[in-house]
């Protein structure tokens, strides 16, 4: 995912509303002086907090003017997401009736506001917010709800109106998101009880811990002075835990020598996502996802692999299961392999959202002959690398087509703490095509079976691309209709990837003398 600066966003006053026009003009009338003289004896009563309501929808609808896609349509946008609201009380409805919209409670019409009156982001919010203080007047079961709640209900209804992406992060989980792409404070360090003490059992990579020198297999007899001996897993690992910059000691005894004691201070701590295995001399550099670190660790693997005496026959990268991440991790991830083209390019909106990323090189890889696996479950960012790969002449490509997860969305901050995640620009592989909706077409085919990957090994072999390859990249500059992209992705259906791969992939190492030795020439861009 790729983040971006946060707008300023500035906070205004709520407006009233206008007064019913209709035949049944004073009866309406009545029902939202009523309403409105309701709200400030009702609203103390609420769980909800007006004034945040208020600062977080001005943030969310601004945001979404300046940064989505595609122009928002603000009526439908705030209809939708009042609807989201109203929907857990029964005697509330929310209606667009041509120029208007509508709320209605059990006494008719309590709110109400002429369609040409939503057409800006300020204009929307103020609306937005006016409703719901209405509605809460008007319904105990809304006065029960908390502000995250209130909030949640109307935006999730009002970005899925926007597209399938982009959504509302409520304060605590948008902590534990940002938790998981930036990484979690502790020391990088697993440990197990043992005997007399605790054992080490793994280090992450670029922890505190890693660079203290900590491995696998230390005994750990101390924590802040608590020894360790007799103490379980649960409570080793609660030792353990602590704030970003709080110190620990840790003492420890090495190879039966005298103890020791090291002192570490908790840092944001980045999941591994680089995984190396190899089968027989082939090594599989597995990445699960993209945080922060992904591309310094893909690096190093790279090179411990690549550079021994004898170099490998090839490398087997795995994407497969990798539903994405940050996206200028995929970028710095392709450009570890690329010494020039274009990996992506970014179209949207926003004067920040349309870009061309660009490979410079060096290859850490050093040539060797390399292959990708992809499957149903590769997204997003694993699709951007995988594209930029094949694209590029570097990569022969073997699964099954991607997931078509294209659109990035940019993380916007709101005044709560809480999180926009807005689609803003759409991903088109170097040659052009969109990656969302299609999703990656592997150059050799698994999800078919054996006989398929075997037919597409031979075509690969004689230098040949798959069928569908060429129809895939004529769809660059316009929308392709639903029922022919389908019928592109079914010449190789999405699946769970398997053994079919890691076999295609050896035989691409292995194959006999006279056949393709590299992959097929990319179709980079002029």
């Amino acid at each position: 995912m790729l983040r971006t600066r946060p707008a300023i966003l500035n906070l205004a006053f709520l407006f009233g509303l206008r007064p019913s026009r209709s035949h049944r003009h004073a009866r309406r009338c009545c029902a939202a002086a009523l309403a409105s003289a309701l709200i400030g004896a009702a609203l103390p009563a609420s769980a909800a907090d007006p004034t945040d309501l208020s600062a977080v929808l001005r943030s969310a609808y601004a945001a979404v003017a300046e940064r989505h896609l595609h122009p928002p349509d603000f009526p439908r946008l705030t209809a939708a997401g009042l609807r989201g609201l109203v929907a857990i009380d029964r005697g509330l409805a929310i209606d667009r009736e041509r120029d208007r919209l509508v709320l209605r409670g059990a006494a008719g019409v309590i709110a109400q506001r002429e369609v040409s009156g939503l057409r800006t982001a300020s204009d929307a919010s103020q609306t937005a917010v006016r409703f719901i203080e209405t509605a809460l007047a008007a319904s105990p079961a809304l006065r029960a709800q908390s502000t995250e709640a209130l909030l949640r209900l109307f935006l999730d209804e009002a970005l899925a109106d926007l597209d399938a992406y982009s959504r509302y992060v409520p304060r605590s989980e948008a902590r534990a998101a940002r938790a998981r792409r930036n990484g979690e404070a502790g020391l990088g360090l697993d440990l197990a009880p043992d005997g007399n003490g605790a054992v080490v059992l793994r280090v992450v990579d670029d922890s505190p811990a890693w660079a203290a020198g900590l491995r696998p297999g230390d005994k750990v007899l101390a924590i802040d002075g608590r020894p360790t001996r007799g103490l379980d897993a649960g409570t080793l690992e609660q030792l353990l835990r602590g704030g970003e910059n709080e110190p620990l000691v840790l003492t420890l005894a090495r190879q039966g020598g005298r103890p020791q004691t090291v002192a570490l201070v908790r840092a944001l701590v980045a999941a591994e996502t680089v995984f190396v295995a190899w089968h027989g001399s082939v090594p599989v550099l597995k990445i699960s996802g993209f945080n922060r670190l992904t591309d310094r660790r893909l690096a190093r693997a790279l090179v411990e692999v690549a550079h021994r005496d004898p170099a490998p026959a090839g490398l087997v990268l795995d994407l497969r299961g990798n539903r994405g991440g940050l996206l200028r991790q995929a970028i710095a991830a392709a450009d570890l392999f690329l010494t020039a083209g274009v990996i992506i390019e970014a179209r949207g909106r926003h004067p920040e959202a349309s870009r061309i990323h660009r490979a410079s090189g060096p290859d850490l890889s050093a040539g060797l002959p390399l292959v990708v696996l992809i499957d149903g479950a590769s997204a997003s960012s694993a699709e951007v690398l995988a594209a930029a790969l094949q694209d590029n002449g570097r990569a022969v490509l073997v699964g099954s087509v991607t997931t078509g997860k294209g659109l990035i969305q940019a993380v916007v901050p709101l005044p709560d703490d809480s999180e926009l995640h807005l689609t803003w620009s759409s991903l088109h592989a170097p040659s052009g095509y969109p990656i969302q909706g299609l999703g990656v077409l592997p150059d050799v085919c698994t999800s078919k079976g054996e006989q398929i990957m075997e037919h597409d090994l031979r075509r690969f072999a004689a230098g040949q691309r798959p069928e569908a390859s060429g129809a895939w990249r004529m769809i660059r500059d316009r929308v392709a209709a639903l029922d022919e992209i389908a019928r592109l992705r079914q010449t190789c259906p999405p699946s769970v990837g398997g053994e079919l791969d890691i076999t295609a992939a050896l035989w691409l190492f292995q194959r006999p003398a006279g056949e393709r030795t590299v992959p097929l020439a990319g179709h980079r861009r002029p």
